[in-house]
C-alpha cells in the first residue's frame, strides 16, 4: 500500500503568514494635533507668520497612526507632512514650489478669514447666517486658491474659489435649494435638539449652524463593524481618512478578517454607510 503525501495548498501558507504577520492596530495619538504642526514647521523652517494656510488630520495608514499635516507659505511653497503620532517621528515630506513672485511683488498673500469675508460679501451674508461645509486652500499652477462651500437657513448653497494673491473672486457657484443642505441641515438639527432639548427650536438651529456636528473616526469604525457584524478585536485596521466627495464629507476605510477585505465609505454627517464591498484578499 502506497501512503498518499499530504499535500499543503500555497494559498494555505500563504494565509497563515498573512494571519501572523496582522497584528490589531490601537488609534491613539501620543502627541497632540498642534505639537505635530509645530514639528513640521520646524523642520521646514518657516514661521508660524508666514504660513498663509495649514491643516491637519488624524489617520490610520499601514497600522500607524500618523498625522497628516498641510501647509503653504506666503512665497507659494506648499509643504506635506506625515507624523507619527506615537512619538513624533516624520515618516515623510513632500515639498512644492510655485513660480516666484514678479519683481516689486511682495508675496504676501490675504488670509483664509479675509477670503472667507469676501465670498460671504459677495453672497450677500454674514458669517453667523450660512454654515460652511469647506474652507480649505489649494495650489492650481503655481497659484494659491482658498476654496469655500457654505449653506443658509433656507438651504441656498454656494461654492467660491478666491485667489490668494488678488482677493479676486475666480469661481463660484450658487444652488437656490441644495438637496445636501437640507440633508446637512437635518441631521445635526437633531442632534443639536437631543443635546439641548430644554433650548428653544431657534436657539438650537443657532447652535447647529455654528458648530456643525459631524461623528467622529471612531464612530465610523463602529459603524462599520456593526455593518459586518463583527468586534474591535476580531479586525485589523488598514488606512482611515476623511476626504470631501462633490461637496459632502466622508469617512473612507478598510479592515481586514479572516482573509477577507473590507472596504466603506460612510457619510461624516449623518453616519450613513454610503458604500460596502467584501471580497477575499486574494482577488
Amino acid at each position: 500500500m502506497v501512503k498518499q503525501k499530504t499535500k499543503v495548498l500555497p494559498a494555505i501558507i500563504a494565509a497563515g503568514l498573512l494571519t501572523a504577520a496582522l497584528a490589531t492596530t490601537v488609534f491613539a495619538a501620543q502627541i497632540t494635533e498642534e505639537k505635530a504642526k509645530s514639528i513640521a514647521l520646524e523642520n521646514a523652517g518657516v514661521k508660524t507668520e508666514d504660513v498663509a494656510f495649514i491643516r491637519s488630520e488624524l489617520d490610520l495608514e499601514d497600522g500607524k497612526t500618523i498625522f497628516n499635516v498641510e501647509f503653504i507659505t506666503n512665497a507659494n511653497e506648499e509643504y506635506d507632512y506625515e507624523i507619527l503620532a506615537e512619538n513624533g517621528e516624520i515618516l515623510g515630506t513632500d515639498y512644492k514650489k510655485a513660480a516666484l513672485p514678479a519683481a516689486g511683488d511682495s508675496g504676501k498673500n490675504i488670509s483664509l478669514a479675509q477670503a472667507e469675508e469676501i465670498a460671504l460679501k459677495h453672497a450677500g451674508k454674514a458669517s453667523d447666517a450660512v454654515t460652511f461645509l469647506k474652507k480649505d486652500a489649494d495650489l492650481d499652477d503655481g497659484r494659491l486658491i482658498y476654496e469655500f462651500e457654505f449653506y443658509t437657513g433656507s438651504y441656498q448653497k454656494y461654492e467660491y474659489e478666491v485667489d490668494a494673491k488678488s482677493g479676486e473672486i475666480i469661481a463660484w457657484d450658487y444652488d437656490s435649494d441644495s438637496n445636501y443642505a437640507h440633508q446637512h441641515a437635518e441631521f445635526h438639527h437633531k442632534g443639536s435638539s437631543q443635546a439641548s432639548a430644554s433650548k428653544s427650536g431657534s436657539q438650537n438651529r443657532q447652535a447647529s449652524e455654528e458648530n456643525p456636528a459631524k461623528i467622529s473616526l471612531n464612530d465610523a469604525k463602529t459603524a462599520a463593524l456593526k455593518k459586518a457584524g463583527l468586534k474591535e478585536d476580531q479586525v485589523t485596521w488598514g488606512r482611515i481618512y476623511k476626504e470631501y466627495d462633490d461637496g459632502r464629507l466622508i469617512y473612507n476605510g478598510e479592515f481586514f478578517y479572516n482573509m477577507l477585505e473590507y472596504e466603506f465609505e460612510i457619510d461624516a454627517v449623518s453616519g450613513t454607510i454610503l458604500d460596502w464591498d467584501v471580497e477575499s484578499i486574494y482577488d
